[in-house]
């Protein structure tokens, strides 16, 4: 892999193989509307919704937060230099996002549900400091990754005349870092101020707020650093890490399932979210040297990774709901349950199917075709 880009050309299999991961694992969480379940099925599912929103920022991070890094150090970081980068930013998020946007707004009018602050959608600031309201609830992530990214890119702008070519390393890890320990005292004052506790309350007012949540982002964004200043080591150590990192989350596992963690406010307020976000860094360099796999692999990988996108922003709010509202499966036998989840999953990927082929992919070829870095095509997932 070229330190700090991902060119059009060069696709590496471990980093689709986790965002395929994380597509599934985040289906497999929400399937559990479904079944309703309960015990250690249901501790299973909540934990995979969990990892898998984390493995989708910390991947994300690493990527464009290497972007980022290759821009403020080879350039001088004009307001041109900053506003491309914004506009590829914008061209891969936002067409497909508006569009589910105003189909779940659609959706929300005709089955007479209150849409408050609809406009902060719009904006991205839904769920900024306060929990994201009841339309399009899925969409907390999307805010806190790509304000993340604005916030930083402002940020060196702001200083770039100020500070030397020679300096940029070390002003660039400082920005990360501050914004870390930000993110980190911030959930401190509010695990001071909140005396009161519950896991629901948690996932709406600390796991789902940007203000929150930057810490996910930036730890990608270190890593990527780290990686490409340190390369060899990471790749000479990747099994030493790999394995590190399954210990970290088998502990956390561990714990999870066999320890009453429901009511630790102090574990989830401040420790379970970085925790889990240095537990996942460390898979990277494996999956980082994993370049190709065998044929058929690779091709279930590309089509899982390619419709990544599209699928999470239908399969909740758009398909999961419709399906649920239209059909009560209360009185369903497990059989039922199981036909019902298996028809839910065909919809949502020929949906997916579709909606990528047809409007997500063009728009990216006309995003890949006109906006460049360096003079260079990227490939930004």
């Amino acid at each position: 892999m070229i330190d700090y880009q991902i060119v059009a050309s060069k696709r590496i299999f471990g980093l689709d193989f986790l965002r395929s991961l994380s597509i599934l694992l985040v289906l497999f969480s929400h399937i559990s509307w479904i079944y309703q379940s309960e015990g250690l099925v249901g501790k299973m599912q909540d934990f995979s919704g969990l990892i898998g929103i984390e493995l989708f920022l910390m991947l994300s991070g690493y990527l464009v937060g290497s972007i980022i890094l290759k821009q403020f150090l080879t350039q001088q970081y004009t307001f041109k230099e900053v506003g491309n980068f914004v506009k590829r930013r914008l061209f891969r998020i936002l067409p497909s996002y508006y569009l589910i946007l105003l189909i779940n707004i659609f959706i929300a009018l005709l089955v007479g549900f209150s849409i408050p602050n609809w406009w902060k959608y719009f904006l991205f600031i839904q769920n900024f400091s306060t929990p994201i309201p009841t339309l399009f609830p899925e969409s907390w992530s999307l805010p806190i990754k790509e304000l993340s990214y604005v916030l930083v890119v402002l940020i060196l702008f702001a200083f770039a005349k100020q500070v030397t070519l020679n300096f940029r390393k070390t002003f660039f890890l400082s920005i990360v870092y501050g914004l870390l320990l930000f993110s980190v005292v911030l959930k401190i004052i509010y695990h001071i101020e909140n005396p009161n506790f519950s896991l629901q309350q948690w996932t709406a007012e600390v796991r789902s707020v940007v203000v929150y949540r930057i810490d996910s982002v930036m730890f990608g964004i270190w890593f990527g650093y780290y990686y490409a200043e340190y390369k060899s080591f990471f790749q000479h150590n990747s099994s030493l890490f790999f394995w590190l990192g399954i210990l970290l989350m088998t502990i956390f596992v561990f714990f999870l399932l066999f320890f009453n963690l429901n009511a630790v406010a102090w574990f989830w307020n401040i420790v379970a979210l970085p925790f889990i976000s240095m537990s996942v860094l460390c898979f990277l360099p494996a999956l980082l040297l994993w370049d190709k796999a065998s044929d058929k692999l690779s091709e279930l990988v590309t089509f899982l990774c390619n419709l990544s996108y599209a699928v999470y922003l239908i399969h909740y709010s758009i398909v999961l709901f419709l399906m649920k509202y239209f059909i009560d499966t209360s009185t369903f036998s497990l059989l039922q349950l199981h036909i019902f989840t298996l028809v839910y999953l065909l919809i949502t990927f020929t949906l997916g199917y579709f909606f990528y082929t047809y409007f997500e992919k063009p728009i990216n070829t006309f995003r890949v075709s006109n906006f460049k870095l360096n003079g260079k095509k990227i490939f930004q997932r």
